[in-house]
């Protein structure tokens, strides 16, 4: 972990213990965090990346990928079994469609950087039972130490997004005051 990473912590809250479940942890992050990421035009940023698709059920042990390919190709690995598809993105708007077979689905680009891509199916999915979002973390990220991160690991490290993001100058210029005095106070 970086320096600006630690320091960024220990100026920031932490992330409420109360959240309940990966919903509302998204709820109360995407709003702070949106102001930090890309859109669909910056594609250098999503495609042609191995996307591991994050849920929250406990049972959920499958390892699914999803790859967004030049072209318009689309593959989803479900344990290593591949299916293909297609993707477009809908006009200037950053939606995706993914097609797959006879289906196909639109969704909304909520927050995209290098390592998260979060998106909501169009339409009001919690009415229906449905998760609100789906969670696509770039593979290296979901894991620590070659294990698989849970679902509130990632959205720890979400949340880092904005503790790095959204540190004061004047908490740095703090920090640097600090590190000189310690300096000078030690010769």
């Amino acid at each position: 972990m970086s320096v600006f990473s630690e320091v960024s912590k220990a100026f920031s809250p932490d992330l409420p213990k109360d959240l309940g479940d990966m919903n509302e942890h998204l709820d109360y992050i995407l709003p702070k965090i949106i102001p930090h990421g890309e859109d669909l035009r910056e594609r250098h940023f999503w495609l042609s990346k191995r996307w591991k698709e994050v849920r929250q059920e406990e049972g959920f042990h499958e390892a699914i990928l999803h790859i967004f390919n030049e072209g318009g190709e689309y593959i989803l690995s479900v344990d290593g079994n591949l299916t293909k598809g297609s993707w477009k993105q809908l006009g200037e708007y950053n939606s995706l469609v993914i097609e797959m077979g006879i289906k196909s689905e639109l969704f909304d680009i909520r927050f995209l950087n290098p390592d998260f891509l979060i998106m909501s199916k169009h339409g009001d999915q919690a009415r229906k039972g449905l998760p609100k979002f789906f969670v696509l973390v770039h593979e290296p990220a979901s894991k620590y130490k070659n294990q698989d991160l849970d679902w509130r690991n990632i959205m720890e490290k979400l949340f880092n997004v904005w503790r790095e993001n959204s540190l004061s100058i004047w908490a740095w210029l703090f920090f640097v005051i600090v590190i000189g005095a310690i300096i000078y106070a030690s010769k």
